[in-house]
């Protein structure tokens, strides 16, 4: 990627493009979580066990490939080519769903999608963040783009499966796909950083940090205890009776829930230390999926859902902040990467596989094993709020550690 030889776009037009491709990316993140499993299930006839083990493929392809393109954005020095490139091969690697040719094809096409969709991700959010902090605008109100996007597809296509079948979920995330991919066009070209300032250090470096470890390990399996509830909570709530509709409006207000924590960050949560925030998302988490596992009563499901903001919301926001202090900005992207191959590749991949497993032999009963994986995240979280004092965690230059 080269530089813009023109000046540096406005804050205007730097937020609106992060704004579409969040809205875009968003919507079609949406759609896929809440409704593809049920289509893959359907279209080709799936067990449990066997359907989790498809949507693992794709936490397994970012695992591997997350830190790689995260890093590639920091030896270029801007995410916005790579960005692009990724939108459009995402399009063509969902587009192998399609054909239907059993487990083993729909196996390689979660693999060849997850290598280029899920890593978008972490790279727009570092990018996002920068940008915040640079140009004086709220990230939580950026990212809010997105959650609204996601509130908004999940109920209208919701409204849509109880009339239409769950056929029409493939065309539609193909047309969020398409719209991804122009979006990503309309991304502001950031100013390159000259490559004397940018280190040449390996992708592994921040690994030799034990904080930042320990910071993977505490939001991996925060964040992995949602993959049960991710992969298998609208089969569920189907198969005990919940109407499609209401299974479109549990989602929605958990995504409304984090629409409020976004809008009002600034002047709440952002003030907590991101070890606060991590135990926070740790403990809301291990109380929601033990409702999960012992109910399917609609009213005691919406009493709770709203949890989501403090479960993934806040650890969200823990993690990134974590980052945001003690990690250089010319390692920042490779580090966003890493942790987003804790969070929706490691943790996501053992707690979905494991909790597909024991969803066919417990049902619901399996959300506790995900109470525990939250449990022992919040722990781990306590054990790095103690080291707040030690050094920050990519090694390359030196500044005074900020409390975690």
């Amino acid at each position: 990627m080269t530089s813009s030889s023109g000046p540096a776009p406005s804050a205007l037009r730097c937020w609106l493009g992060l704004a579409g491709f969040y809205a875009t990316t968003f919507a079609t993140l949406g759609a896929y979580m809440v409704f593809f499993p049920g289509w893959l299930k359907s279209a080709g006839e799936f067990s449990a066990d066997e359907l989790s083990v498809v949507l693992a493929a794709q936490t397994i392809a970012r695992t591997g490939f997350g830190p790689f393109w995260a890093h590639r954005v920091d030896r270029a020095g801007g995410p916005r080519g790579i960005l692009v490139a990724l939108a459009f091969a995402s399009v063509a690697a969902f587009a192998l769903f399609g054909v239907r040719a059993g487990m083993g094809f729909a196996f390689v096409a979660a693999l060849l999608f997850g290598s280029v969709y899920s890593p978008m991700f972490p790279i727009v959010d570092g990018a996002a963040m920068q940008a915040a902090s640079e140009r004086g605008f709220a990230y939580g109100r950026l990212r809010l783009c997105g959650s609204v996007s996601y509130l908004v597809i999940v109920v209208g296509l919701g409204q849509c499966l109880d009339r239409f079948g769950h056929g029409i979920v493939f065309p539609v995330l193909l047309a969020t796909m398409a719209a991804m991919a122009v979006s990503s066009l309309a991304l502001a070209r950031a100013p390159v950083r000259p490559v004397a300032e940018r280190e040449r250090a390996p992708w592994w470096q921040p690994l030799r940090s034990r904080p930042f470890v320990l910071l993977l390990l505490a939001t991996a399996a925060i964040q992995g205890s949602h993959a049960t509830f991710y992969n298998l909570s609208t089969i569920h709530w189907l198969d005990h009776g919940i109407s499609k509709t209401w299974a479109s409006v549990l989602w929605a207000e958990g995504i409304l829930a984090e629409i409020v924590l976004f809008a009002f960050a600034r002047e709440t949560v952002d003030r907590l230390r991101p070890t606060t925030l991590l135990l926070v998302g740790g403990g809301a988490a291990v109380v929601r999926w033990c409702v999960v596992a012992v109910t399917t009563s609609v009213p005691l499901l919406l009493a709770t859902n709203w949890l989501h903001a403090l479960s993934f919301g806040c650890t969200y926001l823990g993690a990134l902040r974590a980052l945001e202090r003690r990690v250089p900005a010319h390692q920042r992207a490779t580090a966003q990467g890493l942790l987003g191959a804790a969070n929706s590749g490691l943790g996501m991949v053992v707690c979905g596989v494991l909790g597909g497993v024991l969803y066919e032999r417990w049902e619901g009963r399996a959300f506790f094993t995900m109470a525990a994986f939250a449990a022992l995240g919040a722990g781990l979280a306590f054990q790095l709020r103690r080291m707040a004092d030690q050094p920050r965690i990519a090694t390359s230059s030196a500044a005074s550690p900020k409390p975690e």
